[in-house]
């Protein structure tokens, strides 16, 4: 396999991806708050909703712990000519080439937390699927949207 690719996400993403993790830690936490009233006023033992919240509540922060600083590590993308070239991933890395040829539309979209933190994803979509690259600041996402846009239409009247 060649060279990973060189250009890596902004560094505010670490940070969306804290927020994002803890925003996932109090939803669960709430959810345990209502199925322990749930089971109390049914008369059930709220000793299972201690233990089953207790182990995602665990596993929700080893989570956080873990996964953005190795996803914010590895994550590297490239555009050439001829395709898109994303690498990331956790526990499992992933490598995909996107031909340029193939691509049907790009678009920028921001959620709240992006949009709070000045960044953007660009979404690459083909016939059969769609990639990601999260984590831009908001004038380089527009940037590489144009970019694989234009270079997508070169590459479809090269064929």
């Amino acid at each position: 396999m060649s060279d990973l690719p060189q250009h890596r996400l902004d560094p505010r993403m670490l940070r969306v991806w804290y927020v994002s993790d803890v925003i996932g830690i109090a939803v669960v936490a709430a959810l345990a708050v209502v199925a322990w009233a749930i089971v109390r006023h049914l008369g059930g033992d709220v000793f299972w909703v201690y233990l089953v919240a207790g182990i995602v509540e665990l596993i929700c922060v080893g989570d956080l712990l873990i996964s953005p600083r190795v996803e914010m590590a590895t994550w590297r993308y490239d555009v050439t000519p001829i395709d898109v070239d994303l690498y990331h991933g956790v526990f499992t890395k992933k490598r995909v080439l996107v031909p340029l040829v193939r691509v049907q539309h790009v678009q920028t979209k921001q959620g709240p937390i992006l949009r709070a933190h000045g960044l953007a994803t660009v979404t690459i979509s083909t016939a059969g699927e769609s990639f990601e690259i999260p984590g831009l600041a908001e004038d380089d996402a527009n940037e590489l949207r144009d970019r694989v846009a234009e270079l997508a239409r070169l590459a479809k009247e090269d064929v």
